[in-house]
This record gives structure tokens, C-alpha cells and sequence, in this order.
């Protein structure tokens, strides 16, 4: 993971190596949004497959082969949220080779951790994460072996996270597809959940699941 820097966007946080598509990558559509389903293209996830694969060498030194990259999981973020909204690919690859160059451009520092090692910095205030970082972080924990992570991706398709938010009083409830609430946007909806509980800061203090 590395850290970004804090003239940047998302600057301070700590995040998995990744960037902007940029036209050299390939085509993409002039819209990615929840209704368009633009962003399941077979053609725009080759795309951001390269972009993810270029982004990290830029940023690391370290090599990914776009062609071996498993998509686990689709964010779109609240509509009523940060004044940008980035449609996001996360990919997981079974390898990655060379040495760590690090761009101090754009990162201030990296750090190789497992994702309970990652977690458990988060809760005490070590690793100041995003949201999509927390979740994906928790969901890796669910395997144990990136075989076992692979085979699953390529079984059961990407995590789709496209995010709704409500307020909970000091707290800010947000939920995805598979919540009872998401369709009204009402955290007291029902009882199935795929939701995560934040603060003000955005930092994760709770996470429900129904399966």
C-alpha cells in the first residue's frame, strides 16, 4: 500500500497503487455512471485493467500483467457526495515483480501488510483509510490464499458498489446493493444488510452483512 501525498487528491490516505485512465490506455466511455452499465464493457475493463497495471509500475516500479488481473469489485460513490464522483475498478493479480521505486510525486511512503495487519493500524489511527480501502481490505480477509481469492472473483463476478448514504445521527450509514434499505435509502429498512457504519471523518466504525 502506499501513502498519498497530501497536496493530492485523497492526500494522507493510504491506498492500494492506481490512478486516472488516461487515453493511451484505451477507449472509454464518455459516461460511467450507476444507470449507464458502461463500466461492465468487456472492452472498457480492459482499459482500466491497463491503467491499473500501467498506474502501478508508475507508482512503484512494480510490473502487472493487465491480461492476469481478476476484476473484484466496482465503486461509484454516493450522488449527493464529493463534488468529483470516480468510477473505480479494483483489480487483484496474482503476482507482481520487480523492486519498489517509489513515485514521491504522488506517494510519501509504502508499506507491504496483510490485510488484518492493515486493518488493525486503521482502527488506531496508523493508516487512515477510504471507505472502498476499508472494504476491500475486509474483504480480502475472507481468503485464505490469493488461489483462493482468484477462483472466487472468477466464479462469483465483482463486488458492485455503488453507494447510497443516510444519515444516523453523529453517524453516516452506507449501503449497497443486497441492503434492505439501499432501493429507499432508509437504514431501518428490513433486515438483509450490506452496509458499513462511518463517522464524520468517513472512517469505518461498523460493518453489517448479511451473507
Amino acid at each position: 500500500m502506499v501513502q498519498r501525498a497530501p497536496d493530492l487528491s485523497f492526500g494522507g490516505l493510504w491506498t492500494f497503487p492506481g490512478g486516472a485512465i488516461e487515453a493511451a490506455d484505451g477507449p472509454i466511455p464518455d459516461v460511467l455512471d450507476e444507470v449507464s452499465h458502461d463500466w461492465r464493457d468487456v472492452t472498457t475493463m480492459a482499459t482500466a485493467a491497463t491503467a491499473a497495471a500501467r498506474e502501478t509500475s508508475e507508482e512503484t516500479g512494480l510490473q502487472v500483467d493487465p491480461a492476469a488481473m481478476a476484476w473484484f469489485s466496482h465503486w461509484i460513490p454516493p450522488r449527493k457526495g464529493p463534488p468529483k464522483r470516480f468510477a473505480t475498478w479494483f483489480f487483484v493479480a496474482p503476482e507482481a515483480t520487480g523492486s519498489i521505486v517509489l513515485d514521491e510525486r504522488e506517494n510519501t511512503a509504502f508499506r507491504w501488510l496483510t490485510p488484518s495487519d492493515a486493518l488493525a493500524d486503521a482502527e488506531v489511527d496508523r493508516l487512515p483509510l477510504s471507505v472502498p480501502t476499508w472494504v476491500t481490505l475486509d474483504d480480502l480477509m475472507q481468503f485464505e490464499s490469493m488461489h483462493a481469492l482468484i477462483d472466487h472473483t472468477a466464479t462469483n463476478g465483482p463486488r458492485i458498489h455503488h453507494t447510497v448514504a443516510a444519515p444516523a445521527g453523529d453517524l453516516r450509514v452506507l449501503m449497497w446493493s443486497g441492503d434492505d434499505g439501499y432501493d429507499a435509502v432508509d437504514p431501518s429498512m428490513g433486515t438483509n444488510r450490506n452496509r458499513v457504519t462511518a463517522n464524520a471523518a468517513l472512517k469505518v466504525v461498523s460493518r453489517e452483512r448479511t451473507s
